[in-house]
């Protein structure tokens, strides 16, 4: 993997005269690990960056330290690294982020990048750990070095955290009773100013303040049998990066998971002379070695069918302009998911615009948007008003536009690219005049190209596209994500039952299958009665299968040598994004998606333009004209 599939916008960009103090407040209100120093906001050229690390260096409310004078110039990142070879350089410099360069010839911010983006993109590209429980990687060794007591005074943890490149400590109960009661990193010295020591005011040094006012009380805490994807998704989601690590049984501290141990457990596999530990989750059913998910580019993905055929050259002929629909419904970004939810139910659509105050597109909300979000959040509508779960948490940014004149498999391409749904219809000036979903360009290759292709020469490979009836629920969304697949054949290994549908998921509550484990996964560490002695609790995981969310699809099916408009019509009669495909000799063959039509037309722009030809479709004036005067007709 590459970092530029990781990287992404900084939120926090500051000149090199911007005063230390309004970074740091910067980096507080937007919740970022890291701000980037450049000459200006225009041109992006790199002057250095600013981590935690670096802000909490003035100890007080007033400084006269500028950006330029604390700023870092290495390590950095380019978009061509290795993300294997980022996260070495990042652990030896002792650095939880870093900025993404273009080239070290063209020193251009493109973006930034943590060690938690890092984890949280093989997450989600479905790579599976090489170290699959926290025992194979924690970290044990001069384990006092991670631990202090609440009665500590706040500038000891402060010295260690800035000049010992610690990420953070665990705050135990006291140094002979070893049991965690929080933690304290960097992140809370940014988010507080309740610790400062004022050496740059003139006041003189106040009495310091001790960890217990400022650390993060109840913090989660792994046992050594906790798997590692697990305790990656609670490290990423919260920023935390680290975890403590303790016995079940007694509850003392046993080790210490850092974020560049998670990293190390995907990357590169358990630490020398690490065993798993003898106990071992049990899941619903075995994912066989054939069946795990591995990593696959876009490019890999794109290119994936059943059977070959020869591309085809020459354009169908017809533009974004001509399938754009002229509205969707939309919601605005301060809306909660929720809302979204009710919206998409009572307009029956797949698809949300996004819009901020000014009424400007910032972004759009898909059913396929919100199933990825979901599987790592929960289910988020039924949540809280203010647990704060809004439209950004599920939008999608990357938004490809294309102009009126773009062929559909221009779109099509730009759609797979950038696995999307929807694609922006913009004039010669820029600005939005239609919009072309994912099932407009489906609906135009049933109506344009029926015969152009068997269903064989579509199809994903079958070992993709079935899953078994008692896999985890978990399994089968992760393999969709994977692959860039809306929809899944469920086979019990006799007969087709159904189909794991993108379009009908988003709305069923399936985080309780993150890990598809029945087991003890997580203790959180805190007072429960106010006064009273410490207790620990434990959640419970109760896996959902493949059964519990799959769409019934007895006797539906296509065969190989079908054509794929006969799949389209199954998919638009029974409501899903893909049917289950058989061979002649009626042996399960995989599925048939929506999103392989997209890939086939896709695939038919790549060749034009590996060859240098044209996908866009210039029409002559008089085209236009006629085309004008017959729906002038028409109306």
């Amino acid at each position: 993997m590459r970092v530029w599939e990781v990287a992404r916008q900084p939120k926090v960009v500051v000149t090199p005269e911007t005063p230390v103090t309004v970074v740091r407040a910067e980096l507080r209100k937007n919740e970022e690990p890291i701000a980037v120093v450049v000459d200006n906001e225009k041109n992006m050229k790199f002057q250095g960056y600013l981590t935690w690390r670096e802000v909490i260096q003035v100890t007080s409310h007033y400084s006269n330290l500028r950006a330029k004078d604390l700023a870092l110039d290495w390590p950095v990142a380019y978009r061509d690294d290795d993300v294997e070879e980022v996260v070495k350089r990042m652990e030896e410099e002792k650095v939880y982020a870093v900025p993404v360069l273009e080239s070290k010839d063209n020193p251009v911010v493109t973006g930034v990048v943590s060690i938690a983006d890092i984890v949280d993109a093989l997450r989600a590209a479905g790579y599976t750990p090489k170290a699959e429980t926290v025992a194979e990687v924690m970290t044990t060794e001069n384990l006092e070095e991670y631990i202090t007591t609440p009665d500590e005074r706040v500038n000891r943890v402060w010295s260690d955290l800035v000049y010992h490149g610690k990420l953070g400590k665990v705050v135990v109960r006291s140094k002979d009773e070893p049991i965690p009661v929080g933690i304290i990193t960097l992140k809370q010295f940014v988010e507080t100013g309740r610790w400062f020591f004022h050496r740059e005011s003139e006041r003189g040094l106040k009495t310091v303040a001790k960890v217990k006012r400022i650390m993060l009380r109840g913090a989660p805490v792994a046992t050594p049998e906790t798997p590692i994807e697990y305790a990656a998704k609670i490290m990423v989601e919260n920023d935390y990066p680290i975890l403590p690590v303790i016995d079940e049984d007694t509850g003392r501290l046993v080790g210490v998971l850092t974020i560049y141990d998670v990293a190390r457990a995907y990357l590169e596999g358990a630490k020398p002379g690490r065993a798993k530990p003898a106990k071992k989750a049990v899941l619903p059913i075995e994912v066989r070695p054939e069946e795990r998910v591995t990593y696959a580019t876009t490019e890999q993905v794109l290119q994936q069918v059943l059977v070959a055929k020869p591309q085809a050259e020459a354009l169908v002929g017809v533009t974004a302009a001509d399938i754009a629909r002229p509205e969707l419904p939309a919601v605005t970004i301060n809306d909660t998911v929720e809302h979204a939810r009710r919206m998409m139910i009572r307009y029956r659509t797949n698809y949300l615009l996004v819009v901020d105050e000014k009424g400007e597109i910032v972004g759009v909300v898909t059913k396929w948007g919100m199933l990825r979000a979901i599987g790592l959040k929960g289910p988020i509508w039924k949540r809280r008003v203010h647990d704060r779960y809004f439209i950004d948490y599920v939008m999608d940014t990357d938004i490809p536009r294309v102009p009126a004149n773009a062929s559909i498999e221009e779109v099509a391409l730009k759609l797979a690219e950038a696995k999307a749904e929807v694609a922006i219809v913009v004039d010669e000036n820029g600005n939005p005049v239609g919009f072309v979903t994912k099932d407009d360009i489906v609906d135009a290759y049933a109506r344009y190209l029926p015969g152009r292709a068997k269903v064989e020469n579509v199809m994903t490979p079958g070992r993709i596209g079935i899953v078994h009836p008692h896999h985890s629920l978990y399994h089968a969304v992760k393999k969709m994500q994977t692959f860039y697949l809306d929809a899944l054949t469920v086979y019990d290994g006799s007969r087709i039952v159904g189909v794991v549908s993108a379009n009908r998921l988003p709305f069923v509550a399936y985080e309780d299958a993150v890990t598809g484990i029945k087991s003890r996964r997580l203790i959180w560490v805190r007072k429960l009665v106010r006064g009273a002695a410490r207790k620990g609790r434990y959640v419970k995981i109760t896996p959902l299968l493949v059964m519990d969310a799959m769409v019934p699809l007895q006797d539906v099916y296509v065969k190989t040598s079908d054509d794929v408009v006969k799949a389209i019509e199954l998919m638009k009669q029974h409501n899903v994004d893909g049917v289950p495909v058989v061979d002649e000799e009626g042996r399960v063959a995989g599925v048939i998606t929506k999103t392989d039509v997209i890939r086939e037309l896709a695939r038919t722009a790549r060749l034009r333009i590996e060859r240098g030809l044209p996908v866009t479709i210039e029409r002559k004036e008089e085209e236009k004209k006629e085309e004008k005067k017959a729906e002038a007709k028409t109306a």
